[in-house]
């Protein structure tokens, strides 16, 4: 392995400082148990080589991907300021809990843990799916049950349910008339269940769907293939989940935390405009962002 040349801005590393942070308890002191050189350059050789000949080739790529979860960060706080308490709504909750996911998604595909990043989109859209149902039906109990891990809520629960809402219902209709599809559909399977199934594959590490299966080696390395894979479907989550916001919060409109200025619909309709023309679901998801005029 050879270090970067230094002009080279990627090659250097930077550390927060006490005044960087909104809460800190007390100036950094260094290191007193300094992790030795041979096991940092295990831990870190391989994701660090992942990660510039990832950002070498696809740039605008990541670029996307990283504005996608800014703009997220705004619509998190969009949610809470139409919440009366946050943290009674299991929405804001969890499309708080979702920028984290994005966000680790996106490291995680730059360094090559491609299964990882697939798996944090699964819990993007399994939490999100379960807040969107548990804040439409108002049901105080079953919340605190799984505020407190005491229900455990699954994707499949809240899909069966949401059609239930008129709302969705209506959404449904307007999607098999459309499009022959729908979205949440159990037989044959609907769009967000086809993309909770697909995402589940790598979560469970099913036959194909391993990283050894996409890099053929021990240890994090550049697929490119894998990597523009991701993106794809990582669109398509936050595409759904705007949508899914869309059904809990209809006239959210201008999102705070700028600039620029951006308001919510036009959000949902980039995202889905950012997916290839040849995806096999941008009819659908066209049809999805039309439902609302």
């Amino acid at each position: 392995m050879k270090p970067l040349r230094l002009s080279d801005f990627r090659a250097r590393r930077f550390m927060l400082e006490k005044k960087d942070f909104a809460v800190a308890s007390a100036r950094y002191q260094g290191p007193t148990k300094l992790v030795s050189r041979k096991t940092w350059r295990s831990i870190i050789g391989l994701p660090d080589d992942v990660s510039i000949r990832t950002s070498d080739k696809y740039g605008p790529e990541i670029e996307q991907m990283w504005e996608c979860w800014g703009m997220w960060g705004r619509v998190v706080l969009g949610i809470q300021d139409l919440s009366k308490d946050p943290r009674r709504s299991p929405a804001a909750i969890a499309a708080c809990d979702s920028g984290d996911e994005f966000q680790a998604a996106t490291y995680c595909a730059l360094v090559g843990y491609y299964r990882v990043a697939f798996s944090c989109l699964r819990n993007v859209l399994e939490q999100l799916t379960i807040a969107v149902q548990l804040e439409m039906s108002k049901d105080p109990k079953t919340f605190a049950d799984w505020r407190n891990g005491d229900n455990k809520l699954g994707f499949g629960w809240a899909a069966d349910m949401l059609p239930k809402n008129a709302t969705v219902a209506a959404l449904q209709q307007h999607l098999e008339a459309a499009t022959g599809d729908s979205l949440f559909n159990q037989n044959p399977k609907g769009f967000a269940r086809r993309l909770f199934s697909e995402l589940s594959k790598y979560t469970h590490g099913a036959a194909g769907f391993t990283d050894s299966d996409y890099r053929k080696s021990n240890g994090p390395i550049f697929v490119p293939n894998a990597f523009l894979k991701w993106c794809s479907v990582a669109l398509r989550t936050y595409a759904l989940a705007l949508h899914e916001l869309k059904l809990v919060h209809p006239r959210l409109d201008k999102l705070p935390w700028g600039p620029p200025s951006l308001k919510f619909d036009d959000l949902r309709r980039d995202i889905v405009r950012y997916i290839p023309q040849g995806n096999a679901d941008v009819h659908f998801l066209r049809s999805l962002v039309a439902f609302w005029p």
